[in-house]
């Protein structure tokens, strides 16, 4: 694929306020604009897989619509939070202590099933 000059700055750019490479950035992008139907719910009480991909690492985890809580189901941030965010930052501080945890949980879990963002089915 080629791209301009000021596309890529403007990428990268992207990429670096996210805390992710250039290629999750276009990912993030192109997930942003589809369209996708909401997922079915797990087998796990209505539950909705999730996962999150972090330094090579991807960590699972079920999303509950009724009480907008994510459970991180392995790695060694495993347990139950109140919310995405939370969720994402225990994450962070898991896999790498040196980086700021802040991160927006909605954009950071992804719906196993349909590949979008958690953000997607947000009410």
């Amino acid at each position: 694929m080629e791209i301009t000059e000021t596309t890529h700055n403007q990428v990268a750019l992207l990429a670096l306020a996210w805390g992710v490479s250039e290629s999750e950035a276009v990912q993030r992008l192109v997930e942003h604009f589809q369209r996708s139907s909401t997922p079915k719910k797990s087998d796990q009480g209505g539950m909705i897989d999730v996962y999150a991909l972090y330094e090579g690492v991807r960590i699972e985890g079920l999303y509950d619509p009724a009480t907008e809580s994510v459970t991180v189901t392995n790695g060694p941030a495993q347990g139950r939070y109140k919310s995405p965010s939370g969720a994402a930052a225990a994450v962070l501080r898991a896999q790498n202590p040196k980086v700021s945890a802040s991160r927006n949980g909605w954009s950071f879990w992804i719906i196993a099933e349909t590949g979008s963002r958690l953000q997607t089915i947000r009410h």
